[in-house]
């Protein structure tokens, strides 16, 4: 539980609040909407950073290792999706700040005997 609620529910929301405003606000006659439904976006160093600063806030030692890109595309690329529409329509984004990360880390804490590092697989080579 995050603040009393369950982080699942949040994020079934943040997923379900784009369709139910998109419906609620249909699109004008012979006009296309299509709405990114990305309210943030982080690199893979960013978000490797931002877990290594909570979990030693929590006492994890938290390691990064640079891992080879498995997929042939360049190390840094231009990425920069537009989301303001359905801010446009209403929907309330919820980002991934450093209490809700930490709420997703104690919950990892509590289920991590689940957790089958054996089929954690690194080796996949994408054409």
């Amino acid at each position: 539980m995050w603040f009393g609620v369950r982080m699942w529910d949040l994020r079934v929301t943040d997923l379900m609040q784009g369709p139910v405003y998109g419906l609620e606000t249909p699109a004008k006659k012979r006009q296309l909407r299509i709405f990114n439904q990305i309210m943030e976006t982080f690199s893979a160093n960013e978000l490797a950073e931002k877990v290594q600063d909570v979990g030693r806030k929590l006492g994890y030692q938290v390691k990064i290792d640079h891992l080879e890109n498995p997929r042939k595309e360049a190390e840094e690329h231009y990425y920069n999706p537009t989301y303001q529409g359905l801010i446009g329509l209403g929907v309330k984004p919820h980002y991934l700040t450093d209490e809700v990360l930490e709420g997703i880390m104690r919950v990892v804490e509590r289920f991590k005997g689940n957790i089958r590092k054996d089929v954690i697989f690194r080796g996949i080579k994408w054409g």
